[in-house]
């Protein structure tokens, strides 16, 4: 299996897919139909309890298409985990682009919402990545090479700016990171957990401001000088 960055962004229920294969509007459309229907079932029965036959009966198409389409059940996935990264990683940069001004804590919360927000938005496959993150294969670790890493590193150099300019305590960046990835992350993971056991909707705007606003207090007393945490 191998994972690999395209250049053409479309959208679908789950968000922007980018791939390079698309060619007309039919064959968009025919694309969105299969990879929805794919982010649902995988995640109801997980990838491999899947079937391309149930993909295609789900998205009501022809399961030639999924062929034609995806080279197969499994370049469908590499498609939706690839478009979930690079679109969001997109997101980062042209945040990134319109928030030069701001000082480096102020770009790690924006950062946080975004996120938090990105999760909510494309919840099926964002629970299905962390799944297959959990399972020792390739996949994983391509992931990990190609994007867990990076996406690491669009919050630790912000934290490293801000001590190299003292805005910030000199910290253990891997350890605040994995604070701030287990609070943002698990809501999304256990979508069902946090409805019926804590009495929460992680996909309501009031969730995801608490849930933005807790993680910004959690890096508030971990990051910041305590003079500034205070005011």
């Amino acid at each position: 299996m191998t994972l690999s960055k395209t250049n053409t962004v479309t959208k679908g229920a789950f968000g922007p897919v980018r791939d390079e294969s698309i060619r007309d509007k039919a064959g968009d459309q025919t694309r969105l139909k299969i990879m929805s229907a794919a982010a649902k079932l995988f995640d109801a029965q997980g990838y491999k309890g899947t079937s391309v036959r149930q993909i295609a009966q789900e998205a009501n198409v022809n399961v030639a298409l999924i062929s034609y389409h995806f080279h197969g059940k499994q370049g469908l996935l590499e498609v939706l985990i690839s478009g979930y990264f690079e679109r969001l990683f997109q997101r980062f940069d042209e945040q990134e682009k319109l928030d030069q001004d701001r000082s480096a804590f102020e770009r790690l919360t924006t950062n946080i919402r975004l996120y938090v927000y990105y999760q909510r938005d494309h919840a099926l496959v964002t629970r299905l990545i962390q799944r297959e993150l959990s399972v020792e294969s390739m996949l994983a670790r391509e992931v990990m090479t190609l994007y867990s890493h990076r996406f690491k590193h669009a919050f630790a150099k912000l934290i490293e700016e801000g001590m190299a300019t003292g805005e910030m305590k000199t910290v253990f960046v891997d350890s605040v990171l994995l604070s701030m990835a287990s609070l943002l992350i698990y809501p999304y993971v256990n979508l069902q957990s946090v409805r019926e056991v804590y009495y929460l909707e992680p996909l309501s705007d009031e969730f995801c401001e608490r849930l933005v606003a807790s993680t910004n207090e959690l890096m508030r007393s971990l990051l910041l000088p305590s003079a500034s945490f205070h005011k």
